[in-house]
């Protein structure tokens, strides 16, 4: 059985490599196609992203599972499960909208150990190791400490052809905004997810995301300090809505948001 911290070691080196081919499309002109609706885009790099890091895991780990974004899922029926997005925040990607980045998470049994969020238009690279604490670029993060939820600031997504959560996250965005410093949105889940690890807001969530949008993001906010949970305040286990937080608001972040 490979070490966790030999898995995150390759996990990065993937990432090094996803981020420079992404740079280098960012410099040309992007084609992309819409998958069925007009706001769900996916570009040629998107797919070339994908199959780069879904070979890489190939070498190094030909028995893991695969569930990426754009190829779909490779199940080997192996006790570690590889979710891929190659590029979280394909719309901005393609507007040129600083805010993209590929996210690789590693589960182990249901349980997440491994993840790498590499924000490209920033340069930062966020990564944890189960146990191990959640870094970026090096230096060790945190979430913050603030207690009081009219103190923080808030990040969220939605899909917006998607009707039957565009409204109710809609009055969320109100109810929050009302009882906070502010919601912003910058279009890319995992990168939301760094930003409560790194301390910088207070909390996030979003409706109806995939596995792929939160599985690295998952235990880099748990190593953090932060809490993960769906809106019921249980374990999240890739359910319809993911509540993160810097755990001192969660108790107030879940009653706002079941309360709009």
């Amino acid at each position: 059985m490979k070490s966790t911290n030999h898995i995150l070691d390759i996990a990065l080196e993937i990432s090094d490599q996803a981020a420079e081919l992404i740079r280098l499309s960012s410099q040309k002109i992007k084609s992309f196609k819409s998958k069925g609706e007009v706001s769900n885009l996916v570009t040629q790099t998107d797919i070339e992203v994908d199959k780069l890091i879904a070979g890489k895991i190939k070498e190094s780990f030909p028995e893991h599972n695969v569930v990426s974004e754009e190829l779909g899922s490779k199940n080997l029926s192996s006790e570690y499960t590889w979710y891929i997005d190659p590029i979280d925040g394909t719309n901005n990607f393609v507007h040129n909208y600083p805010s993209f980045a590929v996210s690789i998470g590693v589960y182990l049994r249901s349980k997440p150990i491994v993840g790498v969020v590499y924000d490209i238009p920033n340069n930062e690279k966020f990564f944890a190791l189960k146990d191990g604490g959640s870094f970026s670029n090096d230096s060790k993060i945190s979430v913050s400490n603030k207690d009081r939820f009219s103190e923080g600031l808030y990040v969220t997504g939605f899909i917006p052809y998607d009707e039957n959560y565009i409204e109710k996250n809609l009055q969320v965005i109100k109810n929050i905004n009302l009882n906070s410093h502010g919601v912003r949105r910058l279009g890319a889940a995992s990168l939301d997810m760094c930003h409560v690890a790194k301390g910088i807001v207070e909390g996030f969530w979003e409706y109806n995301l995939q596995p792929w949008d939160t599985a690295a993001g998952n235990i880099i906010v748990t190593e953090a300090g932060g809490t993960v949970s769906n809106e019921n305040g249980s374990q999240y286990n890739f359910d319809k809505c993911i509540v993160v937080s810097n755990n001192k608001v969660h108790k107030d972040f879940l009653k706002i948001i079941n309360e709009s």
